[in-house]
């Protein structure tokens, strides 16, 4: 059983998110200068950046089951600055394979990495996760345990997490909220013989296929107003169970899932923000 984490660094192309999961190809050619501008503003690259280092890629260097692979998805059309930088921090994380890929969809360029590795799908267990969020530390480990038993049973399952801290960044000051959420984006996963996660929308996944939840676990997600899921109004955290969190919760958390987090890590989650705020 293979384990093989996927991430969409600013790749030009369709893929799952609102504005262009329903376009043709030549429909997406016509914007996709247009999206590239988008993608690689210095100040959202940067910001991204700073996310994928001290929390995405944070969070695979803390995984308690260091076995398995975490491929990066990025664009031939980024600029060679960011390219050079965003090479420098995968290389500290031995798990991460990094590709560039012109204008495509995150399918095609999931299904040349896999082709090129020699990564059959029928034996991976795939899950996504963006480079502005992270994983508890145990991820691998937990997903290992529970989902290696359906490997020989039926041809395609997912599993998911069963919580998010959600954190917005947008507002006034950073506001921390628990999120008890299934198949959500972060470490939702897939077993399918032939097909990429990707081709599928994460909250579709139980409905179409059979499915796990794990019995504990969370994702650190984080939200700047730049995301493809929108900010959480009082009415949609009402609809979606979610809580803001107190200091003392943020920190028990923190310790539990995420105590890879570094002082730079928490800065850019907006933890630090949320824990000062009560002192």
């Amino acid at each position: 059983m293979r384990i093989v984490g996927l991430c969409r660094f600013s790749l030009v192309g369709r893929g799952d998110w609102r504005a262009t999961r329903k376009m043709r190809a030549e429909e997406f050619g016509a914007i996709a200068s247009e999206r590239a501008a988008m993608l690689f503003a210095p100040r959202r690259l940067e910001a991204r950046l700073a996310t994928f280092e001290h929390l995405t890629l944070a969070s695979l260097k803390g995984q308690t089951d260091p076995d398995f692979t975490f491929v990066v998805l990025a664009s031939s059309l980024m600029p060679e600055f960011y390219q050079d930088r965003l090479e420098a921090v995968c290389a500290q994380v031995p798990q991460v394979v990094l590709r560039y890929f012109p204008v495509t969809s995150a399918e095609a360029a999931q299904d040349a990495t896999f082709r090129e590795l020699g990564i059959p799908y029928r034996d991976t267990l795939q899950f996504r996760l963006d480079d502005d969020d992270c994983l508890c530390a145990d991820y691998v480990e937990v997903m290992r345990r529970h989902a290696a038993p359906l490997m020989d049973g039926p041809e395609v399952f997912a599993a998911s997490l069963t919580g998010v801290m959600f954190s917005v960044l947008n507002g006034q000051r950073p506001v921390i909220h628990d999120w008890p959420v299934a198949f959500f984006s972060a470490g939702a996963a897939m077993r399918h013989p032939r097909r990429s996660i990707f081709r599928f929308g994460h909250y579709a996944l139980p409905q179409r296929f059979p499915h796990l939840t794990l019995p504990r676990g969370m994702a650190l997600v984080t939200h700047d107003g730049s995301n493809d899921t929108g900010a959480p109004n009082e009415t949609r955290k009402k609809r979606r169970g979610m809580t803001e969190m107190s200091p003392s919760e943020i920190g028990a958390v923190r310790d539990r899932y995420f105590p890879f987090l570094t002082e730079a890590g928490m800065m850019v989650a907006g933890l630090t923000g949320a824990l000062e705020r009560a002192g």
